[in-house]
């Protein structure tokens, strides 16, 4: 079976999501894995829509795993609803909960006027239970796994596309560096931006992220490859030195997925004036830039990483985060890697 991807968690959430907005609920719902921002929404939509506002006292209990027993929940669920056509019974930290087994009965034939929701935090349910196995057929099982660092700049831009705004590479690349990978974070500090720009603004640029969020892109993976672009060695090996400094704000693998992102661009960008011919900043825009200031510089790096260059330089970025997952950096630590890295780009 193949592993799942933050992608499919979007799909399955919103597929989830739109059964939930148009009343069809599944007697049964298991949120569990690593990324809780996706379970949250679906509980949020959950308590929501599952029962009206003054149906609400008398139908609606949420309780904490560590308050109650998987006996006492059972028994909750068999209850009737009163004045409405079902009741919610929400588990959170359903992690804590003990004695699964007790359970299993209840999956098996779950009551149709009951919705029950085990909501984990940052774990799963045990597969190995019948009760899990049992779920699964008779109920909805979301299991979350936490967004790469390499994607979280591509996450960025497709949250903000969907509120209806734009956001430059660079400015997105410097919020993740930020933010991390933590879907909750990214959420809350993007709704703060939001908030600070102006209402007939709709392209986030860096500026914007330094002025709204507090965010300074002097020390930012995207300054370590426009310090690469500009054959600035100096200043590329000062922030290489500051990231190793700061090892908990700047991981490797977030470096290194700025950087991969930013020459297979360029690599994009060179494929398209190989194959189109013309003016260079025509291909610079097909692969994706727009902006005036980063269409110089990415014409800049065409020029100084030539094609066969820039794919030398995407082949060392994944040996390096190879060295840095495998353990086979010779007990190099990420900070010696990332300046070992900027070395080989340079000669």
């Amino acid at each position: 079976m193949a592993k799942q991807t933050d992608s499919d968690n979007l799909v399955q959430m919103n597929s989830i999501l739109a059964d939930i907005k148009t009343g069809r609920f599944a007697p049964l719902y298991i949120l569990m894995g690593e990324e809780p921002y996706y379970s949250d929404v679906i509980l949020e939509a959950i308590l929501e829509n599952a029962l009206q506002p003054h149906e609400r006292d008398f139908n609606q209990t949420i309780v904490y795993a560590q308050d109650t027993t998987t006996a006492d929940i059972v028994q909750n669920c068999r209850r009737y609803p009163m004045f409405a056509d079902r009741q919610l019974i929400v588990v959170k930290e359903a992690q804590h909960l003990t004695k699964l087994d007790v359970l299993e009965p209840y999956f098996e034939s779950p009551s149709p006027e009951t919705v029950l929701v085990l909501a984990f935090t940052g774990k799963s349910m045990d597969k190995r239970t019948g009760a899990y196995k049992k779920a699964k057929t008779k109920g909805v099982v979301f299991e979350s796994v936490a967004i790469s660092e390499w994607n979280v700049a591509k996450w960025i831009t497709t949250y903000i596309s969907e509120k209806g705004y734009s956001i430059t590479p660079d400015a997105a690349t410097l919020m993740a560096e930020h933010t991390g990978n933590g879907l909750r974070k990214i959420v809350l500090e993007t709704d703060k931006l939001f908030k600070g720009l102006p209402d007939n603004k709709k392209e986030i640029a860096v500026k914007d992220i330094e002025e709204n969020i507090g965010i300074s892109r002097e020390f930012s993976a995207f300054e370590l490859s426009k310090s690469l672009v500009f054959k600035n060695w100096d200043n590329a090996y000062k922030i290489a030195g500051f990231f190793g400094a700061n090892p908990k704000k700047y991981p490797l693998p977030l470096t290194l997925g700025a950087m991969f992102f930013f020459f297979s661009r360029l690599l994009k960008c060179h494929a398209y004036y190989a194959k189109d011919g013309g003016m260079m900043e025509n291909a610079i825009r097909k692969a994706g830039v727009f902006s005036t200031g980063q269409i110089k510089e990415y014409a800049a790096a065409m020029r100084v990483f030539p094609i066969k260059k820039t794919m030398s330089v995407i082949a060392l970025i994944k040996e390096f985060d190879y060295k840095s997952k495998s353990g086979n950096a010779g007990g190099a630590s990420d900070g010696d890697l990332r300046v070992e890295l900027i070395s080989r780009i340079i000669h």
